[in-house]
């Protein structure tokens, strides 16, 4: 059944779009491949399609084998061929449904339409559509509020709302298309420039980490060279030393063995007087000479001593872990050694308020006292003239440039992006505001108490945004004078950081005009 409408002008809006659903998307399956029909009584081939009854009495009438004029399938004609009821039932459901919404000639239209396959269905459809079915009379105006086309007499009914010359309807809806088609093209354009300029960046990142492992790899490689190199000096002295004191050794044993065969040789002569039976005169003579070369005989030992050298344990354990902190050091310095990148941003129209009018190119955005008129989307705020940029980031060190004229109310900074569309004029934000008196932060629903902002009496044409995802800070910087107005921590919901544009008031929306905030290349 079809669905009526409280006026003349719906009930017409309601059969066309009956119309254009039935045509495009139903009717299409329920023709018939032969005569290109409504099926009349369908019948349904092994194969799986379906053919009109008396298509397939003439498709077969001379031949005992048939083909299927879609998939070209071969079958015997017998009685096993039977009527497809519920393909039956559904176009028996779609003609009455049809003839209540299009009116009482419809089936006689498609009645000649399945004797001559080759009518155009649409040109007959477009006739019936053309005119007020009601009042028999063509369209002339439309009505905004209903969305509907009217005659003369239907206007009668909707004097009251806000209706229009359908010529002039229809110049404005081709004038407002053509305005999205140029934005889309400009947009395409915009979404190319974007694609080279990343592929670029892919191009320039792969290069850059390339030279950056050649030097870190080098870099460790000279560490490690003068560390064998030292090890190796260290070694031959430890080598040299203890040469030079095995040959002091061997000098002396050389020195000892020869007092030990001097004294030796005096022993024995010693002894062999001492056992001698000779006479007393003799034997004093003899034990004055023999005597005499005993206490000459040098057997002095000279003291010496070997020193033992090691390394001392609490040194060692020192050294090693100062060797740890040094590496350590070395691999902070060359990981944080992030370069800080600009970012190239665009802010994005699906999420401007309606009283923010962006520029062509995306980069600035103004508040207007008439609302600019926008297509419905779910990211678009409502409650605040706010908008954020097209790219986030979830890593890396960026910063961008914010121009502001004015001297109203606004807010520059970061926001992020929530599972579904709950953030949507709820998100957490950290940002820098100027509220026409004095700059404050904000680290998401808390204000930073800051003593060097509220000395500031004049609000920055220009600010720079840093953001380092890997610290999780966000910092604003005086771009002339390159003094920082604040460091904010930012603890992270989720990793999606998006920066983003407000310039509204909490109290009021009337600001003076001009009043602009761009993003500077």
């Amino acid at each position: 059944t079809s669905i009526e409408g409280t006026t003349a002008g719906k009930g017409i809006q309601t059969k066309a779009l009956w119309y254009l659903m039935s045509a495009a998307d139903l009717e299409a399956e329920l023709k018939c491949p032969v005569c290109l029909g409504i099926y009349r009584e369908p019948m349904q081939l092994p194969c799986g399609h379906n053919l009109c009854r008396c298509c397939l009495n003439r498709l077969c009438e001379s031949q005992d084998h048939c083909s299927c004029p879609e998939c070209r399938a071969t079958f015997a004609r017998s009685p096993a061929l039977k009527k497809n009821l519920k393909l039956a039932n559904i176009v028996d459901c779609f003609r009455a449904t049809r003839k209540t919404s299009l009116g009482p000639d419809c089936e006689q239209k498609e009645l000649s339409l399945g004797a001559d396959g080759n009518q155009n269905y649409f040109e007959e459809i477009s006739s019936m559509v053309a005119s007020c079915p009601e009042h028999k009379m063509p369209w002339e105006y439309f009505c905004r509020q209903h969305k509907a086309c009217l005659c003369r007499l239907c206007l009668e009914s909707h004097q009251s709302h806000n209706w229009q010359q359908l010529e002039k309807a229809a110049v404005s809806g081709r004038a407002v298309l053509a305005d999205e088609v140029a934005r889309l093209e400009q947009s395409q354009n915009m979404l190319d420039d974007a694609e080279s300029w990343l592929q670029d960046a892919q191009d320039q990142l792969r290069a850059d980490r390339a030279r950056l492992k050649k030097q870190v790899s080098e870099l460790f490689a000279s560490i490690q060279e003068a560390i064998i190199t030292e090890e190796r000096d260290i070694l031959d002295f430890i080598t040299a030393e203890e040469d030079l004191q095995l040959s002091r050794l061997e000098a002396r044993i050389g020195e000892i063995l020869s007092k030990k065969k001097a004294s030796n040789r005096l022993l024995v002569e010693a002894q062999e007087l001492a056992s001698r039976s000779i006479p007393d005169w003799e034997f004093i003579r003899t034990y004055q000479i023999t005597l005499e070369k005993l206490l000459k005989a040098d057997v002095h030992i000279q003291s010496f001593s070997v020193q033992k050298r090691e390394l001392d344990r609490a040194l060692v354990s020192q050294v090693a872990k100062e060797s740890q902190v040094l590496v350590k050091k070395l691999s902070k310095v060359i990981r944080d050694s992030r370069a800080l990148q600009r970012s190239r941003l665009t802010l994005d129209p699906n999420t401007a308020h309606c009283n923010l009018s962006l520029s062509s190119d995306l980069l600035s955005a103004e508040w207007v006292q008439q609302r600019v008129p926008c297509p419905s989307h779910p990211e678009r705020f409502r409650l605040h003239p706010q908008v954020l940029c097209s790219q986030g980031f979830v890593s890396g060190c960026h910063f961008w440039d914010v121009a502001l004229t004015g001297t109203r109310r606004w807010e520059v900074g970061v926001t992020c992006k929530g599972p579904g569309l709950s953030w949507v004029d709820s998100c957490i934000a950290w940002a820098l505001r100027w509220d026409s008196r004095k700059l404050q932060a904000f680290e998401g629903h808390r204000r930073h108490n800051n003593p060097q902002l509220s000395s500031i009496q004049q609000a920055p044409g220009r600010i720079r945004v840093c953001l380092d995802r890997e610290e999780g800070t966000l910092s604003f910087f005086a771009v002339d004078s390159e003094s920082i107005y604040i460091y904010i921590n930012i603890y992270s919901m989720y990793v999606y950081n998006c920066p983003y544009i407000l310039s509204t008031s909490k109290y009021s929306y009337k600001w003076g005009k001009g009043y602009t905030l761009s993003i500077r290349k």
